[in-house]
Parts: C-alpha cells; structure tokens; sequence
C-alpha cells in the first residue's frame, strides 16, 4: 500500500499505540523514530507502510528522510530508509548525516539499531566530536550514552581510519584525504599546533578522551612521530603509551630517536614534556648515544633537558668519550652535554689527542662514582664536540691518562698511572694538564726512552770501539 503526500510529522510511535512519556522515561527507552517530511522542489518525501504477519509495522521512504529519535536531541538525514520495528532496525541510505550535540558524522549507508541507540556507518566516513576529534576511514561503529546502558559514548573504527584530535571544537564537518596519506584535517585546519594525528589499524574511543589504536600505529604530532604495533592515548591527563617495537622520533633544532620495548609520553599543554623507555632502551641524537634497561628524558621546548638511564650497564657514547655504569645522569640544557654522573662500578674513556702523541690507546679513569664536567655551556658545542672540562673518580679511582712528550715534539706519550680514594683530572681545551690524586694515593708515572743511533738493530752486536795504539 502507497500513501500519498507524507504529512508534516509522522510519528511511528503513534502507529504502534506507544504514548510518550516524561523526558527521563525518553531518554531510558528505546529510540521512538519519527520522521518528518523533506520538501525538495516539485518532489516530496513519499513512504510505504507494511504490516507484518506478527502485527509489526515497517517503513519504506524515499524521496529525502528527516528522521529523529523521539526526544533524544539527534538527528538523521538521508535520501532514503527502511525502518524494521520488529528488529529495531532503522536503514539510510545515500548521502547519509547524523548529528547530535555530541557528534556529527556523514556516510553512504548507516544502520541505526533503535534498541541500543547504537549507530553502523559505512562507506566513506567523515565525522567529529564535540570536543574536536575528527576522524574518516571506510567504518565507525557509534555507541550514544544511555541511562541504564551506558554512561558515556564511545565508537570503533577498523580498516585503517584516520583521527585528529584536537583540545577545542572544529568549525565544519569533511575531513578529507590527501595524496600520500590516509587523511587529514579539512582545508584550513592541517597546521593546528596543538592536535595529534593518529592512524591505525583499529582504533576505539572512550568520551572523546580515552583512545586505543592497534595495529601499524603510527601518532604524528608537531614536536614529534611515534610508531608502534599499539598504542593507548588519555587526552584528559596528556599521557600516552607505546607496546611493541615502539620508536620516538622528536622533531625539532636537535631531533632525537627513542627505542624500546615499551614507550610512555607525558605532555602539559600539547607539548612533550617526559619519555620514558623501558627494555633495552636506546637513544640516538647529534649529541649523544644512550642504552640502558630504562631510559627517562625530559624536554624542554623540544630538546633533552635531562636524561637518567639505569638497569644493566648504562653507556653515553660520544665521538671522543664514553661513560658506563649502573645509572647514569645527563644534564644537558638545549642538548648541550654540560655534566654526566655514573654512579656504580663507573668508567669514562676518552680518546688521547693524537695531534700531539702517537697511540691507539684510550685514557680512562674508573671509580665508584664519576662526575665528568665539559666545556659545552661556555662554548655553545653540541656533545658531538664537546670536551672535558673536569673529571672526578671517587671511591676506589683509578686513572690511566697519556701526556704529550715534553720535548714538545709529537711522539710516543707519557705514561700516568695513580690509584686512590678520590681523583681529579683536569683538561686543557681537550688535553690532560693535571692530575690530583688525595687520600691513599699511589701512582707512577713512565716516559719513553728516547730512540738513538747508538742501538744496535736487532739481530746485530754492538760495534766493538778501537784500541788505543
């Protein structure tokens, strides 16, 4: 059976013989559909009503659908529906929109399940949340916060969506996808400092604050770009984690990469504040290298402010120097390298300045503790050529150092050795000039014999000098 002209509101509530009731008993019930009509032109909303053999009613419109859940302040449109009572099923289809004060969201088909106010959109995705998530990708599967049901809302999205999220409210509704990338904000938006772009396999979202992604996660924001097999992400607290080959990449004047096995951020205001790492952590940047079980960073303005790394044998390897022990402690103000303390079974190695001896030995000095001062903060170096200024070895020193000849000539070095309680060692721009050893102090020190003609070449007596006459 065809009906005419559709009549302003058609309350499919009222076919059914349901009365409404007060504005908390809507809210708790299923979805009560009502349509109403859509004027487009000559051509008006058209609908066709059947009864079914168990005295269920379903609806067929076309011609434009302007649809509401009776009550609940949400809204869908679409070219045409089927509504199934029966099975609590409501079906649009073609250039599909849902809107709420919490969510706006646009497809090529949606499935609204009425019972459980949940909502199946797919095909061509595209939507935002009120508090400025924007996300598109072939499917989301939407769950509306119901009294009795569930106290706040949430949704799924597979096949690889792509989500923007954003601490404030977006005006418009496309989100679009350039070449070379799933997606991206709209025109207009693709340079806000303050969002987070994440892609995955899978993601699923809590409030618009909690979020889950899985699989090939990859989280693009200003100050930095994270990958990961998973990942979860608190917008409310700014925190978030790494699971499984998880790498930091920080952005910036002086970008760094952070690996291990599992990856916690901190952030205040949008911007990078902490890294953590833990399981065979290693950092990479152009002034140092770091390993150790766990590694902790702070930044301040996208550079390593600080960086503490224990568990195992920690290391820092620069170019000339390098520092192990059972933790480590690196200040390093706009990642300039100023000081290291090791702490436990400590040891530093530097290299010996070739320009004035000839050897492949390395210097080092070990301890219980060391604390190693460089010139970085007067000379504006990066580690990459800082030098030490000062190195101090206390409880059970040790200190093996190479001294340029005295003869001013390059040559074989002069050989220091000295053991005791405390050792300082200090540095002339990159050259030892003293060493001070205090309290059970003990030491030698060699240089080398001098090379001359009178020795015979090996293999050869000595010549044999004449006899007076």
């Amino acid at each position: 059976m065809r009906s005419a002209t559709l009549r302003p509101v058609l309350l499919v509530a009222a076919l059914l013989g349901v009365a409404a009731g007060p504005a908390r008993a809507q809210a708790e019930r299923p979805c009560i559909v009502v349509f109403t009509g859509v004027q487009r032109g000559p051509d008006t909303t058209f609908t066709n009503f059947y009864t079914t053999p168990t005295g269920g009613r379903n609806a067929f419109v076309g011609g434009g659908v302007d649809a509401t859940c009776e009550g609940q302040g949400n809204r869908l449109l679409a070219d045409s529906a089927e509504h199934y009572t029966e099975r609590g099923e409501l079906i649009l289809i073609s250039r599909v929109r849902y809107s709420e004060p919490r969510m706006t969201m646009q497809s090529d088909r949606m499935v609204y399940y009425t019972n459980e106010d949940r909502l199946l959109a797919t095909g061509n995705v595209r939507g935002r949340s009120s508090s400025g998530t924007r996300f598109t990708g072939p499917q989301i599967e939407y769950f509306r916060a119901k009294p009795g049901v569930r106290a706040v809302p949430s949704w799924r999205a597979p096949g690889r969506p792509f989500v923007r999220m954003s601490p404030t409210a977006i005006q418009g509704d496309t989100v679009t996808a350039p070449p070379g990338r799933r997606a991206t904000a709209a025109a207009g938006e693709s340079s806000r400092a303050d969002s987070v772009d994440l892609t995955a396999d899978l993601v699923i979202s809590v409030n618009d604050s909690l979020v889950w992604a899985v699989g090939d996660v990859v989280i693009e924001r200003p100050d930095l770009r994270a990958t990961a097999d998973s990942a979860t992400l608190d917008q409310g607290t700014e925190f978030a984690r790494l699971l499984r080959g998880p790498e930091i990449v920080g952005r910036g004047e002086r970008p760094f990469t952070l690996v291990g096995t599992v990856v916690d951020l901190w952030s205040k205001d949008r911007k990078l504040r902490r890294v953590r790492a833990d399981g065979g952590a290693k950092v990479t940047s152009d002034s140092l290298i770091l390993t150790g079980d766990t590694i902790d960073l702070r930044l301040q303005d996208q550079q390593m402010e600080r960086a503490y790394a224990w568990g195992g044998r920690a290391v820092a390897d620069a170019p000339d120097q390098r520092l192990e022990a059972d933790s480590l402690d690196i200040l390093m103000p706009g990642q300039r390298l100023r000081e290291v303390r090791a702490v436990g079974a400590a040891r530093a190695t530097s290299r010996a300045d070739t320009v004035k001896i000839v050897s492949e030995e390395r210097d080092w000095i070990a301890g219980d503790t060391i604390v190693a001062q460089f010139d970085t903060a007067a000379t504006g170096d990066t580690a990459t050529t800082a030098r030490m200024r000062e190195v101090v070895a206390t409880g059970s020193a040790r200190a093996f150092y190479q001294l340029a000849p005295s003869s001013g000539v390059r040559g074989a070095p002069n050989l220091s050795y000295n053991r005791g309680r405390v050792i300082t060692v200090l540095f002339r721009d990159g050259e030892v000039r003293d060493v001070q050893v205090r309290d059970r102090a003990s030491g030698i020190f060699l240089e080398p014999v001098p090379t001359d003609t009178a020795a015979p070449p090996p293999g050869t007596k000595a010549a044999t000098p004449p006899r007076k006459p």
